[in-house]
């Protein structure tokens, strides 16, 4: 789900039977427009694919790649960084919102009771180059969730229940990296930051 999933690669017989998936994270609908120079977006973390049932109905899984959770440093933090995985723990409906000073921002909102999933971009930064790139995007998420995994890059934001029931990829142009975090639901959820990269 989201706008910036698509021309997906898969690789079959990886080690340990693994299917893994990339994808290429753009959208034809703005691919040329898209306020970048030298490159038109890059790929999506690889996720490993797998099967679940919910309420008689066989869905395809989408984990973040075990090398993800590899790449973490020993220590978490609380702080935001250019490119990191953020892991939000939470019961119940909630709300996660990025932002930077500049007052763009990224706005997730997790319906328990729907079992839905949204993500705003419409004020995440520079969206005027194309009138299809202001969108908010929503999914099913095929049962509760527990647990987000969020991965934070200068111009994507990618979130996957961690459990695989659902994924979301959208492109974000930030004029400043988002630098704050705001986590509420009625019952306040935890989270913790892991810096990606050097």
């Amino acid at each position: 789900y989201g706008k910036d999933h698509y021309a997906t690669v898969t690789f079959d017989n990886a080690p340990n039977g693994r299917h893994v998936a990339m994808a290429w994270m753009s959208n034809w609908q703005y691919a040329n427009q898209v306020p970048t120079m030298q490159y038109r977006s890059g790929n999506s973390i690889p996720r490993d694919l797998d099967l679940y049932e919910y309420e008689g109905n066989t869905y395809c899984g989408v984990t973040p790649s075990p090398e993800m959770t590899a790449a973490r440093p020993k220590k978490s933090t609380k702080t935001l960084s250019e490119s990191c995985e953020m892991v939000v723990t939470l019961k119940g409906t909630a709300t996660i919102t990025l932002f930077n000073e500049k007052g763009e921002k990224v706005v997730m909102t997790y319906n328990a009771k729907a079992e839905t999933f949204e993500m705003d971009r419409t004020k995440s930064g520079k969206t005027d180059f194309s009138n299809e790139f202001a969108a908010v995007t929503k999914a099913p998420t095929y049962g509760k969730i527990s647990q987000f995994r969020i991965f934070i890059d200068k111009s994507s934001v990618e979130v996957l229940d961690a459990e695989g029931k659902m994924a979301m990829t959208n492109l974000v142009f930030p004029s400043k990296p988002y630098n704050k975090i705001v986590v509420k639901g009625k019952r306040k959820g935890k989270y913790q930051v892991y810096k990606l990269g050097k």
